[in-house]
């Protein structure tokens, strides 16, 4: 069994496999070939992906299996002709990992980001809807990295008073601060349509944490999906500025108001 990302992984899968009587199962946490967080536009990119796309087609010759954590990525998968039969098993909530920590009513509206920034993942969108929506009583919590540029961006709209960044911490404490939130902040990429068939951990992660999700994904994609299927949160278009921002008024409302 090997599990990517990375996609080099595979390349062990394959060689083990020529041993005989080996059967592999490629699990698939990600695009192999179409990762929306990268930056296309780069040439080193455009390199690395088509390495990922020569990795994929080895998986869809040599594999006696294939599992995929969403369907998007099962149907990329399909369109590669594999020998063998291909299955979409979904991530799940751990609920369990959030028992002890009790959700508290705060005196702010606190919005909370968990995860990295890289490639496509923007939070500027968000940053200009918070700067336009009026509140003040909120602190947006960033946990994780956050790139000097997307922090020259905040300062620049006025927001070092609203905004927390905050380094990397171990899982644990991340599930507190997720708990201990009015809000979850989910980014997805657009990324030229790549963005709509993720549908990563972190999703599932906020599920489970049993607070109100701000999703700024696709619409129409697997995250957006989910989220309205369970009530779980609201769902925003990536560069829709007045549409969070409408959204962060709505639910600092709610807030507000008991609801």
């Amino acid at each position: 069994l090997t599990t990517s990302p990375p996609g080099s992984v595979h390349l062990v899968g394959a060689a083990v496999k020529a041993a005989p009587g080996a059967q592999w199962v490629a699990d698939l946490r990600d695009s192999l070939g179409a990762h929306p967080h990268r930056n296309a536009e780069r040439a080193a990119v455009r390199v690395k992906e088509r390495a990922a796309r020569g990795v994929a087609t080895l998986v869809a010759r040599k594999a006696d299996a294939i599992v995929a954590a969403a369907d998007a990525i099962a149907d990329e998968a399909r369109l590669l002709h594999p020998r063998g039969r291909v299955l979409t098993i979904a991530n799940g909530c751990d609920f369990d990992d959030f028992a002890g920590l009790e959700y508290e009513r705060a005196d702010r509206f606190r919005i909370t980001h968990t995860g990295s920034f890289f490639g496509k993942r923007d939070p500027k969108p968000f940053l200009q809807a918070l700067a336009g929506s009026g509140l003040e009583d909120v602190t947006v919590r960033f946990v994780g990295d956050f790139r000097p540029g997307d922090r020259e961006f905040m300062t620049g709209l006025g927001l070092a008073d609203r905004v927390e960044l905050v380094d990397y911490v171990p899982r644990r404490r991340s599930l507190e601060l997720q708990r201990a939130s009015e809000v979850l902040l989910l980014l997805i990429p657009e990324a030229a349509g790549r963005g709509r068939g993720v549908l990563s951990g972190k999703v599932f992660e906020y599920i489970a944490a049993e607070r109100p999700i701000l999703a700024v994904v696709p619409p129409d994609g697997a995250a957006a999906k989910l989220l309205r299927e369970t009530g779980a949160g609201e769902v925003v278009a990536p560069e829709d500025v007045d549409g969070i921002r409408a959204a962060l008024v709505d639910l600092h409302a709610r807030w507000r108001d008991g609801r």
